[in-house]
């Protein structure tokens, strides 16, 4: 359950809901250590469906901007473990109607660099959902460039309690064709989060179809419930 970041789960999008709401915006860093039953990136499995530790480290800006890095414990072959280093920045401007979002994030991983890759990404970003769309001009790597297209939505039941779902889609766009880059991959996701001070508790069931760049070399569950406790400091 990952920009989107995070989105990731955001983390990343809450945080920019902040950033676009109120008007006084403070600057704060923030750190958090998260736990997942199985580091799913767009509906696959980047830990060979084995629980995943993640730390990062945020900072918003007063002047609507953000910035920030993470670090998860990764597994894109069979039985091989890497570090994917996660850097991410961006600006949030506001608008007549909706605020537009324009960022970059930029993975690195190491133990086998040749999966590095950087996207950049424009939003709208809304009270109750958000949608982006990310380009990559080499996908981990794998020299082929690919667009990816979500919608994310929440909606708050009481202070604490939040349903969510996601939708996304990715496709190549461009390099060499190979059997699953010449399809397109959809994954989905729907949960609930449960806040309690400084922890956040989500479960959600989250599903892929086949196709696609897929970015690790061996075929895992699908679909599969998670879940995920993150703690913030």
């Amino acid at each position: 359950m990952g920009l989107a970041w995070l989105r990731r789960g955001r983390r990343l999008a809450l945080g920019l809901f902040c950033l676009t709401s109120g008007a006084s915006v403070q600057a704060q860093w923030s750190t958090s250590l998260s736990a997942d039953s199985d580091y799913r990136f767009r509906g696959v499995s980047l830990s060979e469906s084995r629980p995943s530790l993640r730390a990062a480290l945020n900072y918003d800006a007063r002047n609507r901007c953000y910035g920030g890095a993470s670090a998860t414990r990764v597994g894109l072959a069979r039985g091989d473990r890497y570090a994917q280093l996660l850097g991410y920045a961006g600006c949030v401007v506001a608008t007549s109607a909706h605020p537009i979002e324009l960022g970059a994030t930029f993975s690195h991983f190491t133990g086998n660099s040749s999966y590095d890759y950087a996207e950049v990404y424009v939003g709208v970003l809304a009270e109750r959902w958000n949608a982006r769309l990310h380009f990559a001009p080499d996908y981990f790597g794998r020299h082929v460039s690919t667009v990816y297209a979500e919608l994310d939505s929440h909606l708050l039941l009481n202070e604490s309690l939040r349903l969510f779902g996601h939708f996304g889609a990715i496709t190549r766009i461009g390099g060499p064709r190979g059997d699953d880059a010449n399809r397109t991959r959809i994954d989905a996701s729907v949960g609930a989060g449960l806040a309690l001070r400084e922890f956040d508790l989500r479960i959600a069931g989250v599903a892929a179809s086949r196709g696609g760049p897929y970015p690790a070399v061996y075929e895992r569950r699908r679909a599969a419930w998670l879940a995920s406790v993150s703690c913030a400091f």
